[in-house]
């Protein structure tokens, strides 16, 4: 397990801000503007994603399963763990539990995030939930 800045940065990032709900702290890790993706996003707009997911989901833990610290990039594969009970999706909460694997790449310069690539994969809470996946009139089969 790497022990640099950059990876302790992360780790702030998992632990503090999502799974402590420190929304405060995010300026520590992002710079007040950085691309999450192709999009401009400031530490507030971040702090609105994890308030909403957390209305969402009130119990939810992150879990990093790894870790890589290549220097100024670190990437991270992680789990987004608990349970529906607020709306998703315009779904009422179903108490079910979520387990949902992310990836996540974060690009660092003097110290702080400037760039964050997140790949979530939605479809474990859409199956989490008990919801239907539709095309059209025909109702999609997730195994």
């Amino acid at each position: 397990m790497s022990n640099s800045v950059n990876a302790d940065t992360v780790r702030k990032y998992w632990q503090s801000c999502w799974n402590e709900r420190r929304v405060d702290l995010l300026s520590e890790v992002f710079g007040a503007e950085y691309l999450h993706g192709r999009t401009p996003y400031s530490p507030e707009r971040h702090a609105e994603i994890i308030r909403d997911t957390v209305r969402s989901i009130p119990d939810l833990m992150v879990r990093v399963d790894d870790l890589e610290d290549l220097g100024e990039t670190v990437i991270t594969r992680s789990r987004f763990i608990g349970s529906h009970g607020g709306e998703i999706f315009g779904l009422s909460a179903t108490g079910r539990m979520i387990d949902a694997p992310s990836l996540d790449v974060f690009f660092f310069r003097d110290g702080r995030v400037t760039r964050l690539w997140h790949l979530f994969d939605h479809l474990p809470i859409v199956q989490g939930i008990g919801a239907e996946v539709r095309l059209g009139d025909e109702v999609a089969v997730l195994d």
